[in-house]
């Protein structure tokens, strides 16, 4: 189906014409722009909807929740099937008492944080939440944040007291889990090399820079409203070149922009995205969150040159099939992995793919895990262990015999459209 859009006395006029949409994406960023805006929908529109189709949509961006705000507040819930909207109704009471549980857990660590004389940055949720009509409503997996790295042994031993274990490590943060809550991702650094040549933004600059704000009751530092902008649009980046990202994040911006864009030095935004060569891919998200949800972009970006319309589509289309953490399907997840990869740059073409995909289902004997010890013992068995280790993949429980079939088809497909829209917007 063909969602229509107009811009009107704006540079961004040139995207007259339609976007490719089907019928229940285009549904639902009707409903979720009506909740993130507080607004009213067409009830006469409402009547036509296909509501399992809008929750199946909504539950793969991690959204039923803000969805469902919609419904209530606009009273059309005798549109809606009794059994599905009940249930409906309890996850989203559910999901709510969770997210305040989660909040008032945060707020406690950065209290004993507070008391350790720790500095924290919150990052993301914890932030971004706040400027929703409904806080609670806007989900997180789990929560982040930012320290000094000469902190990190302080902050690791006042969470191991909390009861929380080191789960995972990476070059720019340290994931800590708990039994009963969401994880904690501590970062010392908000970029790394493997995904940008330059830290513009810089720590000590972040530091000096900062805000004060209140989460659960508990003061706490945040990024100023211009490096929010900045990280969100880098970590859009890093998500859409390692794995893609859903409209959940679309929905941050939008909401940032709209409620503190006149707090940012959008002069200043435009040299910083620049500078990391993210400036193709930010004007594309900018005019997506224009498109779908109506949102004035800022004149400094007129600057930034226009995303022709097939890459847009092409890029709303893969936040589509991404969902919340860009592994909706099977299909998609290890496209992903075949798309792009950091490490190799060179790689990033149609060989690169095709390279990658092979390896995938005959990975070279280093790769094996020790269900293939006999092939590291005689390397002669090593077509015996490819063979036992597609198999093995294929009788998986784990996703459905359809599932595999399709990956199997559209692996590679996938990964050369998702490579088409990295190399248009300049992340590879």
């Amino acid at each position: 189906m063909l969602f229509n859009y107009r811009v009107i006395d704006n540079p961004l006029s040139k995207y007259k014409g339609r976007v490719n949409m089907n019928a229940a994406q285009i549904q639902l960023i009707n409903f979720l722009s009506a909740a993130i805006h507080d607004e009213r929908l067409d009830i006469d529109q409402v009547k036509k909807i296909n509501f399992k189709s809008i929750i199946d949509e909504a539950e793969a961006h991690n959204i039923k929740g803000l969805v469902y705000s919609a419904i209530n507040k606009n009273n059309i819930s005798k549109y809606i099937d009794k059994e599905q909207l009940e249930q409906w109704k309890k996850e989203t009471f559910f999901t709510a008492v969770y997210q305040i549980q989660h909040i008032k857990q945060i707020s406690h660590v950065l209290e004993i944080f507070n008391k350790e004389k720790i500095p924290v940055i919150v990052l993301k949720g914890l932030v971004i939440r706040d400027i929703y009509p409904k806080p609670e409503l806007r989900t997180m997996c789990d929560a982040d944040i930012l320290v000094h790295k000469e902190d990190l042994d302080k902050v690791k031993k006042q969470l191991l007291k909390l009861g929380y274990i080191e789960y995972g490590i990476t070059k720019a943060h340290i994931v800590f889990e708990h039994i009963k809550y969401p994880p904690i991702e501590v970062h010392w650094f908000l970029t790394y090399e493997d995904f940008f040549k330059k830290n513009v933004l810089c720590e000590n600059e972040i530091w000096k820079k900062t805000m004060k704000v209140k989460v659960g009751g508990t003061e706490a530092l945040s990024l100023s409203f211009e490096d929010i902008a900045v990280h969100l649009c880098l970590h859009m980046a890093i998500h859409s070149a390692s794995s893609g990202f859903g409209v959940r994040q679309l929905c941050d911006l939008v909401l940032l922009v709209e409620k503190k864009g006149d707090l940012i030095d959008w002069s200043s935004f435009v040299n910083k995205i620049r500078e990391y060569g993210i400036d193709k891919f930010t004007m594309a998200i900018f005019t997506i969150c224009r498109i779908l949800f109506n949102m004035t972009v800022p004149e400094e970006l007129n600057s930034i040159k226009l995303v022709k319309r097939e890459l847009l589509n092409l890029l709303i289309d893969d936040i589509f099939e991404s969902g919340v953490h860009g592994n909706r399907t099977l299909s998609k997840m290890f496209s992903n992995k075949m798309a792009y990869n950091s490490h190799d740059k060179v790689g990033n073409n149609s060989w690169g793919i095709l390279k990658r995909f092979i390896m995938f289902v005959f990975p070279p004997i280093n790769k094996l895990s020790d269900r293939y010890a006999y092939a590291k013992k005689y390397i002669i068995l090593l077509p015996i262990a490819w063979i036992h280790h597609f198999f093995s993949g294929v009788f998986s429980k784990e996703y459905s015999f359809f599932s595999k079939i399709k990956f199997l088809v559209s692996t590679v497909h996938i990964s050369k459209k998702r490579n088409k829209i990295l190399k248009g917007l300049e992340l590879i």
